[in-house]
């Protein structure tokens, strides 16, 4: 099955991507705390922040399709969780500070996993003694993705052959949900059985991976 590895553009040869890993991180990590302790009232500074964004998508050479289909991929789940703002006093302030400071964030989160590979990232992380665990859980985490998303397009193809789109949206509801309630327990199990082994094996989660 084909996968859509979040380091696909990280080969690329652009002055960004040549850049010091180290250098990249922090730089990134700076324009995020700015960004999230800026007031959304001060829009020409999102403005601002927004060319940023945009003048290092442009240099990564990463395709804007890439970009906005992750953005877009995550936007929904955004949405819903700003749209509780709105029932609050000033809502729309609230709502357009979670959103705006959410996909910019978002941008910046795919630029630099756009033009560092996975493993150096890790390795990164490291240096910077970010702790262990962290980092094994981000590399699990990874590693198994690709794991969960064939489960998932295996049940989701099982599920068609019985004539899913015929159904009515409650039904297809259901479906959907058993889907989800049955990925959830393999993914569980599959997740004890791997611990297992692993401990069997004499894993310590306080060694490099």
């Amino acid at each position: 099955m084909k996968h859509a590895f979040i380091d696909t553009y990280a080969d690329l040869n652009t002055p960004l991507h040549k850049l010091n890993a180290k250098t990249k991180i922090i730089f990134l990590a700076v324009i995020l705390l700015l960004i999230i302790f800026s007031p959304i009232r001060y829009f020409a500074l999102f403005l601002l922040y927004g060319l940023v964004v945009a003048a290092l998508i442009y240099l990564s050479k990463v395709p804007l399709r890439f970009i906005f289909k992750r953005v877009a991929e995550i936007a929904p789940f955004i949405i819903i969780i700003s749209i509780s703002a709105l029932f609050k006093k000033q809502g729309y302030i609230l709502f357009l500070n979670c959103t705006v400071k959410a996909i910019l964030a978002i941008a910046l989160i795919l630029i630099a996993s756009s033009t560092i590979k996975f493993n150096h990232l890790l390795e990164t992380l490291r240096q910077f003694k970010v702790p262990h665990i962290f980092i094994h859980l981000l590399s699990f985490m990874y590693r198994y993705s690709f794991l969960l998303e064939n489960e998932f397009l295996r049940a989701s193809r099982a599920y068609q052959s019985r004539n899913i789109n015929n159904k009515d949206n409650f039904s297809k509801l259901k479906v959907l949900s058993n889907i989800l309630g049955t990925l959830f327990i393999r993914t569980y199990e599959r997740a004890e059985r791997v611990y297992m082994a692993m401990c069997s094996r004499g894993y310590d989660n306080e060694k490099s991976s």
